[in-house]
């Protein structure tokens, strides 16, 4: 893993190139994970956040996944959730506001967006990654992206500077596949649900079907779905081991 200091100038490219010195071994079969943060102002959402400015957004996970819907839904956390309302109504990036729930502090918003703004979602939901994380405060959105690979990475944050956007890198780090970081999954598992992952098969609604999986993978229905089942069985089991509550598994 490699932290970066959080400044809005830090040159990414320097930091990813000295990041990538580091030996050939690491980069097998590996999935880069790396959180960028832009400002506020290359994003959408810039006039509520400065009538507002301690809201914090979050976007659902489900929901980041393009334009073609033009919606997506957030979480946000503020003291003036009044204000927040009509910042959101006006604000030139949305269309239509609605408020779908409220509690514990917190409230979950339905935006339909410009197409300005859905245009510019689209430009990083589309980054040849898989976007796990969006979150906007006051002076930032901070993206948190799976990539399949190191040289995707590169060229994903080489084509947002060409569009103008200065991404600053806070942290990048890679997965890999040798056995003694897949959490105790075959290293079959750990590609077979690497793989759906990527192809959005956990997404609600899913981006991929279990049949299209299994032809991606040249493998049979049922070996994937058996593959899929042990795989996720043997991490459930991890975590409840992992946790202060005691569970008893039924045969």
């Amino acid at each position: 893993m490699a932290i970066f200091p959080p400044s809005a100038t830090y040159d990414w490219r320097l930091a990813y190139a000295d990041y990538t010195k580091a030996p050939s071994r690491l980069w097998m079969s590996m999935e880069t994970i790396v959180d960028a943060r832009i400002p506020t102002d290359q994003f959408v959402l810039e006039e509520a956040i400065e009538q507002v400015p301690d809201v914090e957004f979050e976007f659902v996970r489900f929901a980041i996944h393009g334009s073609a819907c033009m919606k997506s839904f957030l979480w946000e956390s503020t003291s003036q959730p009044d204000r927040l309302d009509a910042a959101l109504q006006n604000d030139s990036s949305t269309e239509r506001v609605s408020c779908v729930s409220r509690g514990d502090g917190r409230s979950l918003y339905s935006i339909d967006w410009t197409e300005r703004a859905a245009s510019l979602i689209d430009g990083f939901a589309g980054t040849g990654g898989s976007v796990l994380d969006i979150r906007g405060t006051s002076d930032w959105w901070i993206f948190q992206i799976l990539f399949p690979d190191r040289a995707t990475a590169s060229e994903t944050f080489q084509a947002w500077c060409d569009d103008g956007i200065n991404p600053s890198l806070s942290r990048v780090s890679n997965h890999s596949c040798l056995s003694d970081n897949l959490r105790g999954l075959s290293s079959t598992q750990h590609s077979t649900i690497t793989k759906a992952f990527q192809r959005g098969y956990y997404n609600v609604p899913r981006g991929t079907t279990l049949e299209e999986l299994a032809t991606d993978l040249e493998v049979s229905h049922q070996a994937l779905s058996e593959r899929l089942r042990r795989g996720h069985s043997h991490l459930v089991e991890l975590m409840l081991s992992e946790s202060t509550v005691a569970v008893e598994r039924r045969p």
